[in-house]
């Protein structure tokens, strides 16, 4: 039951990270290194793989400039 709304949440935060830091002009290097997390992780969470923690989403949206709950806005 819960794993479909679990894929959908995991492509929108793929998708709103990757569109917030091109916006930015950031590389997944560049908002990793701000963020204080691996690059791999920024590439992981792009790619839908990772589950990242509360405390990765808030350090992405404070270098992003927005609210924790705009990374995961469907």
């Amino acid at each position: 039951m819960w794993q479909p709304e679990l894929r959908e949440l995991r492509l929108a935060l793929s998708e709103n990270v990757r569109l917030l830091r091109g916006r930015r002009g950031l590389s997944q290097e560049r908002l990793a290194l701000e963020a204080g997390v691996d690059r791999t992780l920024v590439s992981k969470i792009e790619r839908t793989i990772a589950n990242p923690t509360l405390e990765v989403l808030t350090k992405l949206a404070a270098v992003l400039e927005v609210p924790v709950v705009r990374l995961l806005k469907t």
